[in-house]
């Protein structure tokens, strides 16, 4: 049975990045790459290391100089700034779980919730700090870790953290750096779950990740980069299957690896 969580992110914008071009002298390191995330998706993004899937993510949210359009729902967010993305609904993850260790759980997505600016700053001078609401902490399932202080966490726990910590700003849209980096089958298996949840409360996610397990269990759409460039788009078993890709990410052995029949986001 699924379990049912509280709805506190329904979304309604989709993002579109059309021909996004990033140069470091005359290396081109994404050429022309174009993906969407629409609300409630869980889409993928994979490659071979170099592929250009960090730099992408830096781009589309504004720490990276890039050529082409990013467009948030109705608003274009091209040549803004990290901070004015971020606002509109742009979320994202790193990939290593940076917490404030000197704070507790509760303290870091109350940290990641605030969005400064002047009728906050006077709300809190009269009535004091707001925190944040629990709905994040019930969907990804980290209640009981609130009170906690974030540097006893396992790697597992901080990866939620973090992620919720993402979530806690209310983004439109999340792009997640290798959550499940140095998680073990549980912890990832766990991420997957809690990732489905994300996606149903309506919120879109862009996953990179090297855990093809995860990947192809969990995304609606696979967009796969090979030397800064989009060499194939489709769902988990199109890609698992793609000549094109096995030559140059997943190999042979993939086809095997995760059996189409599983693959499920239920």
């Amino acid at each position: 049975m699924t379990e049912t969580l509280p709805n506190p992110l329904s979304k309604s914008k989709t993002l579109h990045v059309s021909d996004l071009t990033v140069r470091y002298g005359g290396v081109a390191a994404l050429k022309g790459v174009g993906l969407t995330v629409g609300p409630g998706e869980l889409v993928g993004l994979i490659g071979p290391n170099g592929a250009g899937k960090t730099t992408f993510i830096d781009a589309v949210c504004g720490f990276t100089k890039a050529d082409g359009q990013v467009r948030l729902g109705d608003r274009d967010l091209t040549g803004s700034r990290a901070y004015v993305r971020a606002r509109a609904g742009l979320g994202r993850t790193w990939q290593s779980a940076d917490l404030y260790d000197d704070l507790t759980v509760r303290e870091n997505l109350t940290v990641g919730a605030y969005r400064p600016d002047w009728r906050r700053t006077v709300r809190e001078a009269l009535r004091g700090r707001a925190r944040h609401d629990d709905g994040v902490a019930h969907l990804l399932g980290i209640q009981d870790l609130l009170d906690r202080p974030s540097d006893g966490l396992s790697a597992g726990q901080r990866k939620l953290v973090d992620l919720a910590r993402a979530l806690a700003g209310r983004p439109d849209v999340l792009l997640l750096d290798e959550p499940a980096a140095g998680l073990d089958t549980d912890e990832s298996g766990l991420l997957a779950t809690r990732l489905r949840s994300v996606a149903r409360s309506g919120t879109g996610v862009l996953l990179v990740d090297h855990d093809m397990s995860l990947v192809l269990g969990v995304c609606d759409r696979i967009v796969v980069l090979d030397f800064g460039s989009v060499i194939a788009t489709g769902t988990p078993r199109e890609i698992q299957t793609n000549d094109d890709v096995i030559a140059a990410y997943l190999g042979r052995a993939a086809r095997s690896d995760v059996d189409p029949e599983e693959i499920t986001h239920d």
